[in-house]
């Protein structure tokens, strides 16, 4: 199926050689096609000759025919397209054609990263001061808060908090400031940042949430629950985002049931794949044959059917092997494909307290939530939940022992039975008010959304902190020969609806048969009773009695043809073996007509001679 002149011309040298075994019904000058006043006593209209109620004259004139076996097979359909030719030969069915799926560890690693050095990298030295300057790239350069620069953004915010470190963290307004004053006041452990360092096991300039812990968490409940993203966070690539240029993708993953979507919709997603000197080829044999029938109305008549003896199904029209370097190929893409995309994140309207205490807060797990104002008890996309839950990641596994002050304060973390990541201090009268117990991920948490709201240059509602980034250039991590290979195993999954799709309706050119004569797997002939899969897409299947009988009774019991027979992959159609010499069966056409077929075959099967009347009475 061809669209267009232009793919008209280029699909000759491989979609016309299957089509002209679609379209051959009429005349077949090879053919014999006489008309005989035969009226034959009972005991000749039965092929058994065991039948005697038959009466002569019961069934009408008998009409010849001759049935050929057509066993050439077409030669392999070749195509070659570039990207142009792809496109108008799919049209809309690209979208339905599936590349690959791309693990998203990659784009996200690289959104993260690129978000955390928006504003410098300043913030990696050992200094309490991370002098961000979001003029300095061109990501921060976007940064536009309520007065229009950076420095008031919820953007610059959200950076902030990826770029704490135990050097430069801020716990002012948190239930750890008094903490934090008096380690720094009396120089305990070497001030609060050497503290917490230690009891992070991290060093002081590396961020307290990583980017490991990021990517996992948004790859799980930011990407994963997107109802569009494969399992593990996988996105889809198919023929249709590669023609526009990852275009597509825009709507396929953008705001849908809830969800507020993995990029932006306000920002079209671009991605350039196939590279100007982009080839497609494949190379696929034909199963189709041509096959001489009967219909008991019009005579003799030719049918195109699928000869599929490869597997795993059996009703494929073309035989493709992604899989074969010879049998495909495709060449041109994009040596290091990346993507322009505008990645959202939203956080609820509320501060989200933190658990503290034992009962309950040892139970507060994204499986088991201790109640609605959870962390865990929010959609997993929020912005609060995945810098929590990227936290957990970090520390889940964490125990620490730390001892001060000659022994007298401690810092305690999955000590005295208390399950890894849980934090106890214990310092004399409880000197700077500690925190409560709790999980380090809730600590995390309150001292992020004090972070988020309450930036050093300005303050920002609940509620407002919602951040977009628009990124360019961002890599897939995957490169495009590895794509090219990467495709095929996708492709071979898609080979029969690829296969359905490209040689379009092959059965509109057929005609109507009642049954036909064709070789099957075993190497024998059969006559083969037409199915409903045979006949033109939307016509009624009528048969009421399919198959090949001994009596014109059409009785069960009387029933030659079989759907199964040993040997023949084929269980849907009546068949009937043919031996040589002389054989009489009858049958029922779709209008309720009964029919005797007088058949003669030599030693030689290549041709069936058919002698058809109409009963009668």
């Amino acid at each position: 199926m061809c669209a267009g002149a232009m793919m008209r011309r280029r699909c000759t040298s491989w979609v016309w050689s299957v089509l002209a075994l679609c379209g051959c019904a009429g005349t077949d000058e090879a053919s014999t096609v006489t008309a005989s006043s035969g009226s034959e006593s009972g005991a000749d209209d039965e092929g058994s000759g065991d039948d005697d109620t038959e009466q002569p004259g019961e069934f009408g004139p008998e009409d010849s025919y001759e049935l050929r076996l057509t066993e050439d097979e077409p030669s392999p359909l070749v195509l070659e397209m570039n990207r142009d030719e792809v496109a108008e030969l799919f049209g809309d069915r690209a979208a339905d054609v599936l590349l690959l799926e791309l693990d998203s560890t990659v784009l996200l690693t690289e959104t993260l990263e690129n978000i955390k050095m928006a504003c410098g990298s300043a913030w990696q030295q050992d200094s309490a001061d991370p002098n961000h300057d979001c003029s300095l790239t061109p990501l921060g350069q976007t940064f536009q808060g309520p007065d229009g620069t950076w420095q008031t953004s919820a953007e610059y915010a959200l950076v902030r908090i990826l770029t704490m470190t135990p050097a430069n963290v801020v716990v002012t307004g948190t239930s750890s400031e008094g903490l934090q004053e008096l380690a720094d006041l009396l120089g305990i452990g070497g001030g609060y940042g050497s503290i917490l360092a230690e009891a992070l096991g991290v060093p002081r300039t590396e961020s307290i949430v990583s980017t490991d812990g990021l990517v996992e968490t948004f790859q799980t409940n930011f990407v994963g629950t997107h109802p569009n993203v494969g399992p593990g966070g996988s996105l889809s690539i198919t023929l249709q985002d590669a023609l526009t240029d990852m275009a597509t993708m825009t709507d396929r993953y953008g705001p849908i049931d809830g969800h507020p979507g993995v990029v932006d919709p306000s920002f079209v997603v671009h991605g350039e794949v196939l590279g100007p000197d982009f080839q497609m080829r494949a190379v696929a044999e034909s199963n189709l044959r041509l096959v001489d029938g009967i219909d008991g109305d019009q005579g003799k008549g030719f049918m195109s059917v699928i000869a599929d003896r490869t597997g795993p199904g059996y009703d494929d029209e073309l035989e493709f092997d992604f899989t074969d370097p010879e049998k495909f190929a495709i060449t041109g893409l994009v040596e290091s494909p990346t993507v322009d995309l505008r990645f959202r994140t939203l956080e609820v309207d509320w501060f989200v307290q933190s658990c503290t205490g034992d009962p309950p807060c040892q139970s507060n797990t994204p499986e088991t939530p201790v109640d609605a104002a959870s962390v865990w008890s929010l959609d997993p996309w929020m912005l609060e939940y995945n810098v929590t839950a990227a936290a957990r990641a970090d520390y889940a596994e964490r125990i620490f022992y730390g001892s001060y002050a000659l022994g007298t304060t401690k810092v305690l973390i999955g000590q005295d039975g208390n399950p890894p990541g849980w934090v106890e201090y214990d310092i004399p009268f409880d000197l700077g008010n500690p925190p409560l117990p709790q999980y380090l991920w809730e600590t995390i948490l309150e001292v992020a959304q004090v972070a988020l709201h309450e930036p050093p240059y300005a303050s920002i509602p609940e509620g407002n902190a919602n951040v977009a980034f628009t990124l360019f250039d961002v890599p897939c991590g995957l490169s495009g020969p590895t794509a090219a290979e990467a495709v095929r195993p996708y492709l071979q999954e898609q080979a029969s609806e690829l296969s359905d799709f490209i040689l379009g309706d092959y059965k509109k050119n057929n005609d109507r048969l009642d049954f036909y004569y064709a070789r099957a797997d075993d190497g024998q002939t059969y006559l083969w009773f037409v199915t409903e899969g045979d006949l033109k897409d939307g016509e009624p299947y009528t048969y009421a009695r399919p198959g090949f009988y001994r009596t014109s009774a059409l009785s069960q019991d009387d029933k030659l043809s079989d759907t199964v027979v040993v040997g023949v992959s084929d269980t849907t159609h009546e068949k009937l073996a043919i031996a040589e010499g002389e054989t009489v069966v009858y049958y029922e056409d779709d209008g309720g007509n009964v029919f005797r077929v007088r058949i003669e075959r030599s030693a030689d099967d290549d041709t069936l001679d058919i002698g058809l009347a109409r009963k009668v009475q």
